[in-house]
């Protein structure tokens, strides 16, 4: 979501540096919408919409090294393996997805834990 804001936001400042279209027929819907609704916002859109770009971009990456990590943890035949991890699991699990969740419930079960 931040990620989504935070380029909405960078492709409006890039935009606004860009000359409308030459053709006075044909109304440039961006160029008109930031010059007309964002007005004197846009100072606010320039600083705002890089940094949450950047934060989403480490939020995204952070998250799909969580679900890695849970997938690694989560794929052991080993039941030692499996309660030696499980507070992490646990925890990865309850961080990402109610789905994931019911994964390690099930892996709970295949493993008669509990």
């Amino acid at each position: 979501m931040i990620f989504i804001a935070g380029l909405i936001l960078t492709i409006l400042t890039i935009i606004s540096f860009i000359q409308p279209s030459t053709a006075p027929e044909q109304p440039d819907f961006f160029y008109d919408l930031i010059k007309n609704k964002i007005g004197n916002w846009m100072v606010w859109v320039m600083f705002l919409g890089p940094i949450l770009l950047v934060a989403g971009i480490f939020y995204l990456g952070d998250t799909i090294k969580k679900y890695r990590e849970f997938n690694k943890l989560i794929d052991t035949d080993s039941k030692a393996r499996f309660v030696q991890n499980q507070d992490r699991i646990e925890y990865l699990a309850w961080l990402l997805s109610a789905r994931l969740e019911k994964q390690v419930e099930t892996k709970k079960k295949e493993f008669k834990i509990d």
